[in-house]
């Protein structure tokens, strides 16, 4: 009898060995249209985590992750400060957006600073523009971007090390601005705004469907202001457009091209002044936050930015997406400005009375910087097994060049009249154009060509299990940094490679507590030379993190903590014999606890609070400072706001807005012997919504919003110290923000939205 092959026998099953099996990870399913019917888009025109925010707390990010996931889950620190919150604080920039977020220093160069410059947890944070970094000048860092708020759907502060993703940033954390984007729905709003310091300020923004099966879609936004400042003389002119355009051929598939153009032109410059007089006693009296130092008919500034770009996804199958985003972005700059360089004893001099003439620098500086960022994502989503899998492999491209120069005159420090010099001015009763010509020649201190070329590649999984979630991101750079200086025709190549990463562990429970530990380093090709020509080194960081985030069930809030422990090698700062340059010190590490807690309640409540304890200390160093605070860190920040709006009874429509915000003290120099001291300010906003007056007036509304209510006079920097027989002096200072006004009349037509009563459809 022939046997019977082995595949035929009946045998009694055995129990399988486990193996892997991989399948999609289960998501919702479009379904198609019938044969014949005319296509109609039903998917969102914006992923949650670039979206609007109702109220105060956003439950998702891209920015930890670039994949759309809930903030609960991801194990790092961030913020998110929504539309509605600078929209009830009346923001005008990036840096008032972030005042009630901890963890934050802000103001580095002055309240009325022509550009933001933010340190997040002791690192200078650079700017990201819907994932992309913005270019900044190699040369001089004046050629800097500016972003406009109003153009913004949501601010977001990612705090520690986030190399293993976006390559080349610091450890303390970057800040991405996420630009609005064209929406579902028609929505309209025309805002006038007036205020202090003759401020007026004109915005619209128009969005919705070109077409009935909405699959085009546009959005414009604009900015005209005309207005001045509070210091004599300084204009804070601008004109901002932003169109958008979304096609979605498909459920699948999404193309937006974002563009913007702006333009910012005013007299006068951001103002230093002297130490004695703001910071410390004179016997003068103080120095009013209007004073100008420099010279009105001859300083001014002007910026024209513009940026094209895109953002691309296609969804292959139930695993497989792509998303591509790129932009090219051009800036240019120039600016002419007397500036203090510090207030002296006694010039000896009769002419010169003591503590009252301040001696002058003249600076022009001028700049070209263009830039193309690119970044391409391939998501996978599965399960192998019981474990769900988001797995993300992307490629970034980063190019920057530029082309800038600083020209100067600086004063002779003990014959204010000696030929070369810029004239002096007296700081309490200045007499402008006192000498003729009041302008030295001036020589030429930096004309560089920049061109810095940065490629990585990454891989990073996000792996659920249950109630677990491990986070593993891994990076590859490669940075190539051509620096040439036209004035001693010398060419200096820099070429870095290094490996990032994070690994962070997070488990949520069912309550909404979810507490995670992080691991993450970070790697930065520092761009730019010293006082002597010679490039910066690469800075390498590593931090640890602990925190927990809860979310209770049924309400809309979200409260976080976190503790860290950071450090960084060759990190930059200004450089006490040439305060127009950076140096590299040792190495610095930074310990801290963070908290922030948002929540939106009950259709009227809406309430942000933060605090934020840093210690900042320098641990590597040639410079005799080790164990001391970095400059100008604030040790400690608290921060509480919130927007109560009445539904109903006799003041339905009226909202009411408070704010306090407590700044701890800093130092100006390596030594910490001169500390500028804490402040606390008060804020507060007061809305009226015509819609409960009267049913045809849906749509307009009224609001007031007052910063630094009192009028509280405070230092918010000092820098530039020079260390004379072991007694350090301050050459700059910058003082914070006066009392601020602005009133705001809006009107919005758009479907209604019964959270809002009136307000755009979300």
């Amino acid at each position: 009898m022939q046997e019977t092959p082995p595949r035929a026998r009946r045998v009694a099953p055995a129990t399988p060995a486990p193996r892997a099996v991989v399948r999609p990870a289960p998501r919702p399913v479009a379904r198609p249209a019938a044969a014949g019917a005319r296509t109609t888009i039903t998917a969102p025109a914006v992923q949650p985590g670039l979206g609007p925010v109702r109220g105060y707390v956003a439950n998702s990010s891209v920015t930890a992750t670039k994949t759309d996931t809930p903030i609960l889950e991801t194990p790092q620190s961030i913020s998110v400060v929504p539309k509605d919150q600078i929209t009830a604080q009346g923001a005008q920039t990036i840096s008032e957006a972030l005042r009630y977020t901890p963890g934050i220093t802000l103001y580095q160069f002055g309240a009325n600073a022509v550009f933001d410059n933010i340190t997040v947890r002791g690192f200078q944070a650079p700017t990201f523009l819907d994932g992309l970094r913005m270019p900044v000048d190699v040369a001089t860092t004046f050629v800097t971007p500016r972003i406009i708020p109003f153009g913004l759907e949501r601010i977001e502060v990612l705090r520690g090390p986030s190399s293993g993703l976006y390559g080349q940033v610091p450890p303390g954390g970057l800040i991405n601005a996420v630009s609005k984007r064209p929406t579902d729905t028609p929505q309209n709003e025309i805002d006038v705004e007036i205020g202090s310091f003759n401020h007026l300020q004109g915005m619209f923004d128009f969005s919705g469907p070109l077409d009935a099966s909405r699959e085009w879609l546009f959005r414009v936004v604009g900015v005209a202001r005309q207005s001045d400042t509070q210091i004599d003389f300084q204009q804070d002119n601008l004109y901002f457009l932003a169109p958008s355009l979304t096609w979605r051929p498909d459920n699948n598939t999404s193309f937006t091209i974002l563009s913007s153009v702006q333009q910012y032109s005013g007299k006068g410059y951001q103002q230093f002044v002297p130490a004695q007089g703001s910071l410390w006693p004179n016997p003068n009296g103080r120095i009013p936050y209007s004073r100008y130092l420099g010279e009105p008919d001859h300083d001014y500034f002007r910026l024209n930015q513009a940026n094209i770009g895109y953002a691309f996804e296609h969804r292959f199958n139930e695993v497989l997406q792509f998303r591509q985003n790129a932009r090219y972005t051009t800036i240019d700059i120039s600016l002419s400005t007397l500036r203090e360089e510090g207030l002296p004893n006694n010039y000896n001099n009769p002419n010169f009375p003591a503590y009252r003439y301040v001696p002058r620098s003249e600076l022009y500086v001028f700049g070209h910087t263009s830039n193309l960022a690119l970044d391409n994502q391939l998501q996978a989503d599965f399960a192998t097994g019981p474990v769900l899998h988001k797995v993300l492999y992307g490629l970034d491209y980063y190019r920057t060049r530029s082309d800038a120069g600083f020209n100067g005159a600086f004063p002779n420090p003990t014959n204010p009249t000696a030929p070369g010099s810029p004239t002096p001015i007296d700081v309490f009763n200045p007499v402008y154009g006192a000498s003729q010509p009041p302008i030295p020649a001036l020589t030429p201190f930096a004309n560089t060509v920049g061109d810095l070329r940065q490629t990585g590649f990454y891989l990073q999984d996000q792996m659920k299990l249950e109630r677990w979630i491990l986070t593993l991101t891994g990076r590859s750079d490669q940075a190539n940094n051509t620096t040439i200086n036209k004035l001693n025709l010398t060419t200096i190549q820099q070429r870095d490679a290094a490996q990032t990463g994070r690994a962070g562990l997070s488990y949520v429970f069912d309550n909404g507590v979810a507490p995670y530990i992080a691991y993450a380093t970070s790697f930065e090709p520092t761009p730019g030379i010293d006082a002597q020509g010679n490039p910066f080194k690469p800075t390498m960081g590593a931090s640890s993190e602990v925190g927990i985030k809860y979310k209770p069930i049924g309400i809309d809030a979200l409260y976080t903590a976190a503790l860290f422990d950071t450090t960084q090698q060759n990190v930059l700062t200004t450089n006490p014999a040439s305060p127009s340059f950076n140096i590299q010190i040792g190495e610095i590490r930074v310990k801290g606890f963070e908290f922030e807690g948002r929540a939106s309640l009950n259709n009227r409540f809406d309430l942000v609070a933060g605090y934020s304890r840093l210690d900042p200390r320098v641990t590597q160093s040639t410079q005799g400072n080790v164990g001391k605070y970095v400059v100008n860190v604030a040790l400690e920040t608290a921060s509480l706001w919130g927007m109560y709006t009445m539904r109903d009874g006799p003041f339905a429509g009226w909202g009411f807005g408070a704010g306090i915000r407590y700044v701890g003290k800093s130092y100006a120099d390596p030594l910490n012997v001169v500390e500028v001291p804490s402040f606390t300010l008060f804020d507060a906003a007061v809305t009226y919504d015509f819609g409960y007056l009267r049913t045809d007036l849906k749509g307009l509304k009224f609001q007031l919003n007052a910063t630094n209510l009192t009028d509280q006079y405070y230092v918010n920097k000092c820098s530039g110290t020079d260390d004379k027989n072991g007694i350090p002096t301050v050459r700059y200072c910058v003082l914070g923000a006066a009392r601020t006004i602005l009133a705001t009349l809006k009107y919005q037509w758009a479907p209604v939205d019964e959270r809002n009563n009136g307000v755009l459809k979300r």
